[in-house]
């Protein structure tokens, strides 16, 4: 008979093709740099040709990632087919406006627009006035810590951009059996701290960031659920207990 728990998060609930698209890039990329270093060819010329390709191929495993309600995964994923087919266009000489010129402050703009839907478009739960209830935390340049234990809590919105946000669950009461923090880390840091019998659900896409759940095997059942739902663009988002 199985002694697992029935409150068990499922695990693979999405196809693996993205990560193993990404995973072939980082190998043909490893070996390419590997045959240049031993002298064995000169691909320096080939590297240059080949990167548009790379962030093609790493916004396709972006849409194989996404999930339905997530649309943060299908927009940086067509923001990186955008720029990677631009890039391969500017090298083939048919644009003649510089890439990085207009790619980088049109990836600015994307963001800025990104934040502001985020902002106006998430559901707010009843009752979401409450600080310790609901959190909401907007910081640039600077950093806070919240650590809401006076209230049940509903749930969370995170955004750090050039600072760091930590939020403490650890003495929480989570108000029914699910609760979801929206977070946005753009070259900077977030960090959420949660109980030992709460599971955590991740749907966070990274943009040259990271996302990483760093807590420790849990021992006891699982009572309640966590999602985890954003962005991070140069920046990172840790779960830990």
């Amino acid at each position: 008979m199985s002694t697992e728990s029935p409150h068990r998060p499922r695990r693979n609930r999405h196809s693996p093709a993205g990560s193993v698209i990404f995973g072939l890039l980082i190998v043909a990329f490893g070996l390419t740099l590997l045959a240049n270093n031993l002298g064995f060819a000169d691909v320096r010329h080939a590297l240059w040709q080949f990167w548009p390709f790379f962030l093609i191929a790493s916004g396709i495993a972006l849409f194989f990632k996404s999930e339905e309600g997530q649309s943060h995964f299908s927009l940086w994923g067509s923001a990186m087919i955008v720029g990677g087919l631009w890039a391969f266009a500017s090298q083939r000489g048919w644009i003649h406006l510089n890439f990085w010129a207009a790619f980088g402050p049109a990836l600015l703009v994307l963001l800025g627009a990104s934040v502001i839907w985020r902002a106006i478009s998430l559901p707010r739960p009843e009752g979401s006035v409450d600080g310790n209830a609901y959190v909401h935390s907007f910081v640039v340049l600077s950093g806070s810590e919240h650590k809401p234990a006076s209230t049940p809590f509903k749930g969370a919105d995170l955004t750090a951009i050039l600072g760091g946000v930590k939020l403490d669950l650890t003495g929480a009461e989570m108000e029914g059996d699910v609760a979801t923090v929206d977070v946005v880390a753009v070259m900077g840091g977030i960090e959420i701290f949660v109980p030992r019998d709460w599971s955590v659900t991740s749907k966070v896409a990274s943009f040259m960031g990271a996302y990483a759940d760093k807590r420790r095997p849990a021992t006891l059942p699982t009572t309640k659920t966590l999602i985890v739902r954003g962005s991070a663009v140069m920046g990172g988002i840790e779960v830990k207990d």
